[in-house]
């Protein structure tokens, strides 16, 4: 049976392997799709060992308070806006989806299109696994890396299963990426692997994010205008040339229904 969208939708960023760039994609996405996009949405950030998305919405409001130029560039910024920043909760998994709901409630005029859930590093335990069910898309990204794919294709199967015995799931589809790829080798691995997934009638998609130093960089380093990575700002768009990053947000959006 088709399952009707409803708004706001929950999307989680999950991986089974640390170190795959779910956390800087999330930061990164939620940004552009927020600041760029003009699409309402809210974060909570559920990875408490990380608090990565967190920690850099910290580190920034540290580094534009020290810095007055900085500090003036950005009140521009959100003025030409004419919106603030949007709202990173933390939340321990098992009390993530009553949080957001919580916030939902409590700011009715706001109308969210969207709430971003950046998971925790390992989706291995029962309160990950049942958080995943109440997303209506997670977003998986994936490395070239046998020991990777194996957890993550274990974790769909797991998701994949429980969500069809299961009538009162939320969740409509993982979705996996490639990230990180060398554009400078071919990769015999991401091709068998895609040919895998295709047949097993998982979503792939079609874009892939390549590997760039650039995904690192950060306000406090790198300035207003030469950040990649922020809570406050997207990437610059002549910084984005040849990530596959606007590729991969259009892809994306198309796939959720929030275009």
């Amino acid at each position: 049976m088709e399952q009707i969208q409803t708004l706001p939708i929950f999307l989680g960023f999950s991986s089974q392997k640390g170190g795959v760039g779910k956390s800087t994609l999330a930061e990164i996405v939620s940004s552009i799709l927020y600041y760029e996009r003009n699409i309402h949405l809210f974060v909570v950030d559920c990875d408490l060992s990380q608090d990565s998305f967190y920690k850099l919405r910290e580190r920034e409001k540290a580094c534009i308070e020290s810095d007055p130029q900085l500090s003036k560039q950005m009140k521009q910024h959100f003025s030409s806006l004419k919106r603030t920043a949007y709202r990173i909760l933390k939340a321990d998994p098992k009390e993530a989806i009553e949080k957001a709901n919580e916030y939902i409630r409590k700011h009715p005029s706001e109308n969210f299109d969207l709430v971003i859930f950046d998971f925790p590093g390992h989706a291995g335990t029962s309160d990950l696994l049942q958080l995943s069910l109440e997303m209506d898309y997670i977003l998986s990204p994936l490395e070239p890396d046998v020991q990777s794919m194996v957890a993550c294709l274990t974790y769909i199967k797991a998701v994949n299963d429980l969500g069809v015995s299961m009538s009162s799931v939320r969740i409509k589809e993982v979705i996996l990426l490639w990230n990180k790829v060398d554009r400078r080798v071919k990769n015999t691995l991401i091709e068998y692997y895609s040919r895998y997934i295709k047949n097993e009638d998982y979503m792939l998609l079609n874009q892939h994010v390549y590997a760039a130093h650039r995904f690192s960089h950060e306000l406090e380093q790198y300035g207003f205008r030469g950040v990649f990575r922020s809570t406050y700002l997207p990437p610059n768009k002549a910084l984005r040339i040849g990530t596959g990053i606007d590729e991969l947000t259009e892809e994306l959006l198309t796939h959720i229904q929030l275009k």
